[in-house]
């Protein structure tokens, strides 16, 4: 177990039952320095358990007693610790914090990829009345004898976050159940009980200290502790987690964003060199006559060569920040917050294509690097605050980017924590938002930049479908490139009382109904419609297929004891929307995941959660590689204008042959269309 573990415990021990207490504990176990318990690492199980039968001994107390004791006092810690607003942000009440906790567990297997992280499942809520609810609780785990120490906790979560009282009961021996959503290599312990919950109505001081804190932990250790180590803790107190090199280490980021004192000249400068280059490329295109701006008079190579002048690029680490790092937290929000149009944000980003003459006498572009577009909606969903915890949607957006910065390091890099050279194209930081004039060239180069980028990551609120930039972006990228190169970020949005807002938003998309920012750019937008696709119709359908399709991707993905059933509704609004192909493929990932997750558990070899996640992640890509990305390729055929896809390929053609990787001196890869 956690470290943060032996910490708790002890202050657990000297405020319930005194320092002598304690003394004794260290006597009887053997331990001679203390301090070796409080590393932030891990131990073996053996240690902590041993401690914890020692200390119900010395107390005279029953084991399960303790236990339960312990998990009230484990939140009790953890509120006093500053954390009970990112707790709270798990949900507004018991039962969709513990529906959540799946999805939150998904986000953690990237920090601690040893552990075998339990699995919840709740039932619908059934009200008694007004105050009253109450749901059944499923829960399977790798580890035994953990049934007090989540009843207390759940006691006190229900106390402490939602002001309310618990009643547990454990379900009669007729109404038990299998866990069916699961292997049976997964489900080798369950609980299986009905939760009361009866919401107080006095009003709650969310804000009152705990009176019941860790005061007698070590100083030292209490200092240098995060959420980080208070999750690893309360991973590793809930599951099994063997060690692993990864588990110890915890990146964090600079503070917000910093630019040089001098940035406004610097800025100055740039822009003057870009507006330079970019006229002695147009120089020999007439000006426009008619109202259209004068990239549409040019040719492929010319718009790709303006677009790699104006091309820009940030690293992960200015606009995100780890979750489990509440000050840093804090600092990123400060990005994501408010949509300000400032140059100063510009400036913490850095040309990604630059210009230099090659052996043979030629000017190319140099690509530094691989980069991903991130695509997003500014705006905060009105819903939100009720729905997913006030104040909290550009805190959401900034850790998961790191959270997807970090898959990236992993895959390309060889670790999670090179996730600060993963680097996105993002708008706000990337188009000198202060010029018009080359704001105005950087809209045009929307297709440009997309041909630029290696992939797609979208950060996908249920209002993203309602917003006019977010929405073409989406399907441009998917006339420039592989749809497998397309990430959707849906920990942070994705919950069982938002799901419904996302299939409403896809079913019933309309290009008219989409929102703009700036109005200026709609007849832009309009435009591009218009040269590459057959009517809005098609891009319509386009949009609605492709939507379904990934999303039922992205759903597979994600480490969720719903995972199949979760599946249900896509294949439902694919069906409703008269993609009935689409909807038999659904049905049939249905059918295939819960046998891909049993062959997972039983063939995985490093003994976490993450073994088994990789192993399903790998059958859920091949599977749609070979079974769905034909029919998105098939789709974008019957919808896309012949004129506008063969325009994309002198685009693709274009960049290939100016712009080159940094590192191979190779042309920019072409995507498998």
């Amino acid at each position: 177990m956690h470290g943060l573990i032996h910490v708790i415990f002890r202050g657990f021990v000297v405020d319930k039952f005194g320092e002598s207490a304690w003394k004794e504990i260290l006597k009887i176990a053997g331990i001679e320095d203390e301090s070796t318990l409080f590393e932030m690492k891990h131990y073996d199980d053996s240690l902590t358990m041993a401690a914890v039968k020692i200390g119900a001994d010395v107390a005279g107390a029953p084991l399960d007693a303790a236990l339960e004791l312990f998990g009230s006092y484990f939140v009790d810690y953890a509120a006093g610790a500053g954390f009970i607003r990112l707790l709270r942000s798990l949900g507004p009440d018991l039962h969709q914090l513990l529906s959540n906790l799946n999805i939150l567990h998904h986000n953690v297997e990237r920090d601690l990829p040893a552990a075998v992280f339990p699995i919840f499942e709740v039932s619908q809520v059934e009200w008694i009345n007004d105050y009253k609810y109450r749901f059944r609780m499923d829960y399977a785990s790798s580890r035994a004898g953990l049934g007090p120490l989540l009843k207390g906790a759940l006691h006190q979560a229900t106390n402490k976050l939602f002001n309310s009282t618990l009643e547990i009961s454990e379900l009669s021996a007729e109404a038990l159940r299998k866990m069916s959503f699961l292997p049976s290599a997964e489900a080798s312990h369950e609980l299986h009980w009905n939760l009361t919950v009866t919401i107080n109505q006095e009003k709650p001081d969310f804000d009152a200290t705990p009176s019941t804190t860790a005061t007698s932990a070590p100083s030292a250790a209490e200092a240098s502790f995060s959420f980080f180590d208070f999750h690893s803790a309360l991973a590793s107190a809930w599951c099994c987690c063997a060690q692993s090199q990864n588990d110890e280490i915890m990146v964090t980021v600079p503070t917000q964003p910093v630019v040089q004192e001098d940035w406004v000249n610097d800025v100055k400068m740039v822009l003057a060199e870009k507006r330079s280059r970019i006229e002695g490329v147009t120089a020999t295109y007439p000006s426009s006559s008619d109202g259209k701006h004068q990239y549409f008079s040019m040719n492929a190579m010319d718009r790709i060569r303006v677009g790699a002048t104006l091309f820009r690029a940030c690293s992960a680490d200015l606009v995100s920040s780890p979750w489990t790092d509440l000050p840093e937290m804090e600092k990123t929000e400060f990005f994501w917050g408010a949509y300000t149009k400032l140059d100063n944000f510009y400036a913490i980003s850095k040309d990604w294509l630059v210009e230099s003459q090659t052996m043979n006498g030629q000017m190319k572009f140099h690509k530094k690097g691989k980069i991903r577009f991130l695509s997003q909606s500014w705006g905060i969903p009105k819903e939100w605050d009720d729905l997913m915890g006030a104040g909290s949607y550009a805190e959401a957006k900034a850790a998961e980017i790191c959270c997807v910065a970090k898959d990236i390091a992993a895959r390309e890099l060889g670790s999670t924590s090179r996730w600060k050279e993963v680097h996105f194209w993002v708008d706000k930081c990337c188009i000198p938002q202060g010029d018009q004039e080359l704001t105005g060239w950087c809209v045009n180069l929307l297709e440009e930049y997309i041909i630029f980028c290696d992939g797609l990551v979208v950060l996908v609120p249920w209002t993203y479908f309602t917003r006019l930039w977010c929405v073409y972006e989406w399907v441009c990228f998917l006339l420039c490139h592989d749809p497998m190169d397309i990430e959707i970020c849906a920990d942070p949005f994705v919950r069982e009382s938002t799901l419904p807002l996302f299939i409403d938003a896809i079913g019933n998309f309309k290009l008219s109904s989409c929102q703009c920012f700036r109005e200026a750019d709609r007849p832009i937008l309009y435009n591009k419609v218009e040269k590459y696709y057959k009517s809005i119709d098609s891009f319509e359908k386009f949009l609605k297929f492709t939507a379904i399709a990934l999303f039922v991707r992205c759903t597979a993905q994600r480490r969720s004891a719903k995972a199949v059933s979760a599946l249900e509704p896509w294949r439902y609004l694919a069906e409703r929307q008269g993609f009935s192909a689409l909807a038999d493929r659904i049905s049939e990932m249905m059918q295939k995941l819960p046998e891909w997750r049993e062959g997972a558990v039983k063939s995985a070899t490093g003994g976490g959660t993450n073994d088994v996640q990789t192993a399903v992640l790998q059958q859920v890509e091949e599977w749609f590689k070979a079974k769905m990305v034909p029919m998105i390729v098939q789709m974008r055929k019957e919808s896309a204008t012949e004129s506008g896809l063969k325009f994309i390929e002198e685009l693709r053609k274009a960049a290939k042959e100016v712009v080159f990787q940094e590192n191979a001196c190779e042309p920019i890869e072409e995507a498998d269309l």
